[in-house]
This record gives structure tokens, sequence and C-alpha cells, in this order.
């Protein structure tokens, strides 16, 4: 079954509840054990915003980019609040420049030591241990803590030594971006193509502007009505194939074909005979390209 109702899909975007845009996400100066200097951990601070800077549904906002600051606060028509300082970030209250989530940093260990071998070859292997927490800045609470180490061998200077460690931060930021960092959305029940009873092609409601890009892979969850509460059971996953437009994206089906199809029939037969008991499929993003 094909089901194709364009001007209708428009109109429904004015109704959604599960609006996706892109998080604003304010990078904090990171804290240091004593003995740790200056340069080291701008440098770690440098590479975990780099790599956040990856994720196009992230807006990140560095500490010491203040007109960064001032323009998002203009662009959120929020005249109430000045600069804020460390002390209201921690209370949460960065959400005033537009801000969603706050990210802290302590590096607890840094070190690189020269090795030299039998033959007088100097190389130099170092260590990194750092954490990352993520605020929630409306609710002042806190999201997640995660710890992170990595080392680095026979680097052939002590800069050198230092990038190679710094290569595994990339890594590191994809798992705190992938858990706490989830683009919502909902699977548009107007517009699908199915075959055999198997859904080959769907559209969600997010698109160029919330930062969706291809190959992001999306959880499709399912309610389910258990002793009057709702709950929502993961049944099939999709990926993004193309950007439509900006709030618009076309996917297909990686898994649960048959069982993604047959939730949107039913929410069509439902719509149909009782509104106010219909939940669209919902949808949360799983993994980032």
């Amino acid at each position: 079954m094909k089901h194709k109702f364009l001007i209708l899909v428009v109109a429904l975007f004015m109704s959604v509840n599960v609006i996706a845009k892109k998080q604003v996400v304010y990078v904090e100066h990171f804290s240091r054990v004593s003995d740790l200097g200056t340069a080291w951990t701008e440098w770690v601070r440098g590479a975990v915003i780099s790599s956040l800077h990856h994720y196009q549904h992230l807006q990140i906002i560095d500490v010491d980019s203040q007109s960064s600051l001032s323009e998002e606060k203009q662009r959120r028509a929020d005249d109430e609040e000045a600069f804020l300082d460390d002390e209201t970030v921690r209370n949460g209250k960065m959400k005033k420049l537009g801000a969603n989530y706050v990210v802290q940093g302590f590096i607890s260990n840094m070190d690189v030591k020269e090795i030299v071998n039998e033959k007088g070859k100097k190389s130099y292997d170092g260590g990194l241990s750092y954490s990352i927490k993520v605020v929630d800045c409306e609710l002042g609470t806190l999201v997640s803590t995660d710890m992170f180490s990595c080392s680095a061998k026979h680097g052939k200077s002590i800069d050198d030594c230092i990038q190679k460690m710094l290569k595994n931060i990339p890594k590191h930021m994809k798992t705190i971006v992938t858990k706490d960092f989830k683009i919502n959305s909902i699977i548009l029940d107007s517009d699908f193509e199915s075959k055999d009873g198997k859904l080959l092609k769907c559209f969600i409601n997010c698109g160029e502007t919330d930062g969706v890009v291809p190959g992001t892979v999306f959880a499709v969850k399912k309610a389910i009505l258990t002793a009057g509460r709702i709950s929502w059971t993961e049944i099939g996953e999709i990926v993004v194939e193309s950007i439509v437009a900006g709030d618009l994206s076309s996917c297909k089906v990686k898994k649960g074909a048959t069982e993604i199809n047959a939730a949107l029939e039913e929410i069509i037969t439902i719509k149909e005979e009782d509104p106010n008991n219909a939940h669209n499929l919902i949808v949360e993003s799983k993994s980032f390209k």
C-alpha cells in the first residue's frame, strides 16, 4: 500500500507535538589537578569542542566566545539577562541565553614520560584520564557523568604523544552524544510506502534545520497501553536516506519492516475511529554517522 498526502503532511507539521530542534550546548572551562598546566588542559578541551562540532544537531557555544553568546542571546530574543557567570550556569540558568545543556570537564591525570631504549633512542609514552559532566540547564540537574581514559606510546616528541592521545576523544564524545543528546521525532502516518505488508519508506518530521543528516539511525517506538498507563516499546529501526526539507527527512527501514508497517496501519484505523486515542510512532536517535 502506498499513502501520499503531501499537502496533509505540510499541515500536520503545525500540530505535531514532538518537534526536534538543534540542541544548544555550552562548554565551560575545564578544571584540572593542581600539577597540570593550562596549555594541556586547553588542548583536551579544544579536542572535546572540535569533536562535538561534528554533530550537526548540536550548536556548540564556547565559554570563551562572548560574541557567540551575545548572538545567541539576541537570537532567542531574551533581554532579561546579561552574560551569566559560572555560578548562574551551575544553577541551571544558562537557558536564559538559549543553552539546553552545559558540558563540564575535569582532567584527573595527564602525563608524558620520556623513554630511552638500549640504543639511546628517545620516545614518549603518555596517559590521559578525564571526566565529562552534562547538566540540563532547564532542570538544573545532572544528566550524566562519564569517565574516559586513553594512552599513547612511541611518540616522536611530547607534542606528538599528546596528539596521539587526543585522537581518542572523538570516540569518547560519540558515546556522550549518542547517549545524552538524542533527536526525537515522529513517523508521519500520512505518507509512507509498503509492499506485501512490509514498510519500504517513511518520513519523519525533522530535517536540515534540526541537524539531521543522512545515515542517522532512529529507533522506532510504539505506544503500549497497560493498566491505563502508556509505555513505549521498540519495534524496529529506520535510517535517514535523504533530507527532503528543513523539517522533513526520508527514511528506509533497517529492522522491523513488518512490525512498523502494521503499527502505522493500526494508527490510521484508530485515527479514523477514535482520534483521541491514537498515538504516533515516535523515533529516537540511536546512532550518528
